[in-house]
């Protein structure tokens, strides 16, 4: 399969040929077609708050959005970053900690992770109009992708076998995932808000780059470097951050 089918088939649920469990060869390759998945997940998003909205008001539109962007990824972001804070919440050792992340149950810090996050992603999204919130999703969800990868390429595997180990970012892929990502934020910002919306778009970026290098660092320390878990936590926090970011951005 190609890098973009390869980075589709891993990150969301859309059909595509051969969908098989790519190699960490095939995996790597597909990393700089990450951000470029994650502007069409984000296109969903603010697509469908653009048509419901017709209809229904923000709030309950914005609700649908974030439904239908679950249903493309299957979810596969909020259930890293449900295990992760289950995980990382426990005062257990270190290789309790990942018997936990791995464990298919959900703990209370996973619960209310899921319940803050997705509540605090509802009500920044809510209090912009449609185009506001399109260009917020597609910014959050190249930003969240490319956070993955630079967690992936500063962080060792905390388990052997599990993703971390398979998922290996080289320095090539993570400046051309780091351009596409740049290069899609950027534009999309500068569209609607000018050169303000380059502002925020480099704003964005930053955000999710300090999400990644916070959570890089919290997870060597708590469980030794990175899982699928903890890439899926560094992909919706980022999401959120830069939903936050693009509601004072628009604001202002």
């Amino acid at each position: 399969m190609s890098g973009f089918a390869v980075a589709l088939g891993f990150l969301t649920r859309v059909p595509v040929p051969h969908r098989d469990k790519p190699d960490a060869g095939a995996l790597s390759r597909a990393a700089p077609w990450f951000p470029v998945v994650g502007a069409l997940v984000g296109l969903v998003l603010g697509g469908t708050r653009l048509l419901a909205e017709t209809v229904l008001p923000a709030g309950a539109a914005t609700v649908l959005a974030l439904a239908a962007a679950a249903l493309v990824t299957g979810g596969l972001h909020e259930d890293g970053l449900a295990d992760t804070a289950d995980g990382f919440g426990a005062h257990v050792a270190r290789e309790r900690r990942l018997e936990i992340m791995r464990d298919s149950s959900i703990g209370t810090y996973g619960t209310l992770a899921l319940l803050l996050t997705t509540l605090l992603a509802w009500s920044l999204l809510a209090g912009l109009d449609g185009e506001e919130c399109l260009v917020a999703a597609v910014a959050g969800h190249v930003v969240a992708r490319w956070a993955m990868l630079v967690h992936a390429r500063a962080s060792p595997s905390a388990r052997a076998g599990g993703l971390g180990s398979r998922f290996a970012v080289g320095g090539a892929a993570l400046a051309v995932g780091t351009a596409v990502a740049a290069a899609v934020t950027l534009v999309v910002t500068a569209l609607l808000a000018g050169t303000e919306g380059l502002l925020a778009g480099g704003a964005a970026l930053l955000a999710g780059l300090a999400v990644a290098v916070v959570l890089t660092v919290t997870a060597r320390r708590a469980v030794g470097g990175a899982t699928g878990d903890t890439f899926g936590a560094v992909g919706k926090i980022a999401e959120v951050a830069v939903y936050a970011v693009a509601v004072v951005a628009f604001a202002g």
